[in-house]
């Protein structure tokens, strides 16, 4: 398989005048094409680091001190943030953690779409038609109206949709995740990840996505990245990771899903069976 995105030697730092951190030290994987890679990790362990380090799009102090990311074969970390803007959106899709942060409250959907467009000379003549086309893809009701109202009226599933829209609406070859559904219900979180899937793999893209959740990448990524303490762990196939974990963390990450046919220690109490220790009693290890 032909490799999109390619990182290599991966190293970030957090530095002050006080002291400097590293966050990250020399993550090295592959994304292929059409090919949809999950990230997973606890929280702090470097996850949307990871992909923010990839389009320099971290927060200082944070920087890339080391390493190289390769993007079909163009070094992103050596392109100034001018030439780097032109990769992003229109070759890089990014779908933020929080939706509400990524929209302009004080903007229509439609003028941000605009935004999107002006910036990658992308046809004004086609812009509305082509917003309306993806709003509806990703299943968001009454398109029009969306397209000409603010963000503040949208529900956070409607948001995410919109958002995932501006993703795909210059057609990127690859599209970035970070914890795209964190927000969310779970049944709207099933919804978006579909919708987000369908749009991107079937559609010839590749996805990388970062999440908390194992399940979202049993159901819907070919490898795995698991991230722990700044570190690239293990990586696989799912089908191979989730079945004979390598890594005595993955291993223990994998144990502690819960599942729903293994009841907790103990059985349960009733009104007439609490006794003076308490309805947890009998679950105690």
């Amino acid at each position: 398989m032909t490799a999109g995105l390619e990182v290599t030697g991966l190293v970030t730092d957090f530095v002050s005048r006080h002291q400097s951190i590293r966050a990250l030290h020399g993550v090295s994987f592959e994304v292929g094409e059409s090919e949809v890679v999950g990230i997973v990790g606890e929280s702090g362990s470097g996850k949307s680091t990871v992909v923010r380090s990839i389009i320099k799009l971290l927060m200082a102090p944070g920087r890339v001190t080391e390493g190289r990311v390769d993007f079909y074969g163009q070094p992103l970390l050596d392109l100034r943030e001018r030439e780097l803007r032109k990769i992003r959106g229109k070759d890089i899709g990014f779908v933020a953690q929080n939706p509400f942060s990524a929209l302009n409250p004080v903007l229509r959907i439609e003028k941000q779409f605009e935004n999107i467009a002006k910036a990658h000379d992308f046809p004004r003549s086609e812009l509305r038609r082509q917003a309306l086309d993806l709003l509806e893809a990703t299943g968001v009701k009454d398109a029009e109206r969306v397209l000409d109202g603010y963000a503040h009226e949208l529900s956070g599933g409607m948001a995410q949709r919109v958002v995932i829209a501006m993703a795909l609406f210059l057609n990127p070859r690859l599209v970035i995740a970070d914890e795209p559904t964190t927000a969310l219900d779970l049944t709207v979180q099933r919804q978006v990840l579909d919708t987000l899937t369908r749009l991107t793999v079937g559609s010839g893209r590749s996805m990388l996505i970062v999440t908390h959740d194992l399940g979202v990448v049993a159901k819907y990524c070919d490898r795995v990245l698991v991230m722990y303490q700044g570190r690239l762990v293990e990586q696989g196939p799912v089908s191979r990771v989730f079945v004979t974990p390598e890594h005595e963390y993955t291993a223990s990450l994998l144990d502690s899903v819960v599942r729903p046919e293994e009841a907790p220690p103990g059985g349960t109490s009733t009104i007439t069976t609490v006794g003076a220790l308490g309805a947890f009693a009998g679950r105690r290890s």
